[in-house]
């Protein structure tokens, strides 16, 4: 298979339950109480897949490493959007780009961050994304052959296996047998939830501690080594001293009612921002560092997409089964990954747009619905900044080639749908209508604008890059900061370039080399 996206699918073992730990232990807003002072050898803002890799790997490294998180100390689950956006989205889940159109960004927060409420697709980086990341950066430690074995070993970490039929959901084997009949490479995919049982909620948080989330893999093997977890912290500016960073300096935020607590303050000889594409940038613009440090926020990529529903004779129940637990990828189409996805019956009626008198009709089809997301690895881009307030303020264009990629990847998604069991297609964008064949559904596309389409991002990334021009990047191949000695970023903000497949892997494995550079540096 050609192509720099296409995923990269070894052969993985059972299900392995024992990666699963007990919580790690973390202090809230009611431990700082009018005050509260760390002293470390390093200080994480973040404890995402990026912030916990690090963590895990500095404290298991000898390093006094103490994490700050944003959100609250314990998961708080509920199956429903509202509860998660509350608790464990930032901004409330309001994060949204303008410029082509208006593009909702997720980004999580919570001990584990966005790992607690993604939906555990492990797809390893491509070997040829690996290949360009290691010319641009002049460093072989991004090389393919380097890299494999922390990928393998991160893999092992959070417990990542193929999805098991006996709990995909109907949706999922739709997709399997599609793509199995028209020859695409794919099927069922590997997740990082060695105790799924086939809820379908994976967004909302796991009822189950099925999912290895960072939670109860890194973050407590960095607790076991020493590590501590200040949650429910806002941090508000890195603290510098002769133009070094020395530290960071936050509030305690209550959870429920967002009240302002004691002020954390944490001095470190190495602060690392582990923050999200858009939380790392936002807060390096509200603390005024910015400016200092190259073009952050800049080369924003998102891996836009939008989505097919195909409705068929059975009944499938698209809410039910592993969420996104399958995939195919069509070997013409190198940077288009479609996958499903689970979605709430509010979702898929929103998406059908059935409203006042057609919402009795939607309400029918709903059982009967199947569905493939279709996501591009983006050539637009976009920028992140902060608003006085400290909230971000995302702007992101679209290029016109990811848009065509869409539609075709819609056209190949509606394909794989029929060949797997759907008798009729459409999809989120004005005025489709129903189509029975996946022609008719692309020359209905074909001419839409973007404007038009029902466009969604979870896959934030590049807007802290790394490079070797501090003129064109804000972090070198290390994670060090051009402008600011002392300061590292570690998540998929540095990401040189956009991925092409999910990036919750691969921000794992990021984390987990710089950080190793930085025991390697002393």
């Amino acid at each position: 298979m050609s192509g720099s996206t296409a995923p990269v699918i070894p052969r993985y073992p059972a299900p392995d339950l024992s990666v699963i730990r007990p919580a790690a232990p973390a202090y809230g807003f009611d431990d700082v109480g009018t005050g509260k002072t760390y002293n470390a050898d390093a200080v994480i803002v973040g404890s995402g897949p990026g912030g916990a890799s690090v963590a895990r790997k500095l404290a298991e490294g000898g390093m006094k490493v103490v994490i700050l998180e944003e959100g609250p100390a314990q998961s708080q689950f509920l199956p429903n959007y509202a509860n998660t956006a509350r608790y464990h989205m930032q901004e409330g889940g309001a994060i949204v780009a303008q410029g082509s159109t208006y593009l909702p960004i997720a980004a999580g927060k919570g001990v584990g961050g966005g790992t607690l409420i993604n939906s555990a697709l492990c797809f390893r980086t491509p070997p040829a994304v690996l290949e360009k990341w290691t010319d641009m950066l002049g460093d072989d430690d991004w090389a393919p052959n380097r890299v494999l074995p922390v990928l393998e070993e991160v893999e092992r970490i959070i417990g990542v296996s193929m999805t098991p039929e006996d709990i995909a959901g109907e949706n999922n084997l739709i997709v399997m047998r599609g793509a199995q009949a028209l020859g695409y490479p794919g099927g069922l995919a590997p997740r990082n939830t060695p105790g799924c049982r086939g809820c379908g909620i994976c967004n909302f948080g796991c009822p189950t501690n099925g999912k290895a989330s960072t939670n109860i893999t890194f973050l407590p093997l960095a607790t076991d080594a020493g590590a501590e977890i200040q949650a429910e912290t806002r941090v508000l500016e890195v603290l510098l001293s002769d133009g070094r960073a020395s530290g960071v300096r936050g509030v305690a935020i209550h959870p429920e009612t967002g009240e302002h607590g004691g002020e954390v303050i944490v001095t470190a000889d190495r602060v690392i921002l582990s923050c999200g594409a858009i939380g790392t940038p936002r807060l390096l613009w509200h603390s005024g560092l910015a400016q200092d440090m190259g073009p952050v926020g800049e080369g924003l990529n998102v891996h836009p997409g939008s989505a097919v529903l195909g409705l068929c004779d059975q009944e499938v129940y698209l809410w039910k089964g592993a969420t996104q637990g399958a995939y195919f990828h069509h070997p013409d189409l190198p940077s288009v990954l479609p996958h499903s996805f689970t979605a709430p019956p509010e979702v898929c009626l929103s998406c059908l747009q059935t409203v006042g008198h057609d919402l009795q009709k939607g309400l029918d089809l709903l059982p009967y619905l199947c569905g493939l997301n279709v996501m591009v690895s983006d050539t637009g881009n976009g920028s992140v900044r902060a608003h006085a307030d400290g909230r971000a303020k995302v702007n992101y264009t679209f290029h016109r080639d990811d848009l065509v990629r869409i539609r075709e990847g819609m056209v190949a998604a509606g394909r794989v749908l029929l060949a797997g069991g759907a008798t009729r297609l459409t999809a989120p964008v004005h005025g489709i209508g129903i189509h029975t064949s996946a022609d008719s559904l692309g020359r209905a596309v074909r001419n839409k604008p973007i404007t038009e389409f029902v466009t969604y991002s979870a896959h934030p990334m590049s807007t802290c890059r790394m490079g070797t021009d501090p003129q064109t990047s804000v972090v070198d191949s290390q994670g060090a900061a051009h402008g600011v000695p002392g300061l590292y970023i570690a998540d998929a903000s540095v990401f040189p370039s956009s991925i092409g497949v999910n990036p919750q892997l691969t921000t794992m494995t990021v984390g987990t080399v710089i950080a190793q550079k930085m025991l390697d540096n002393g």
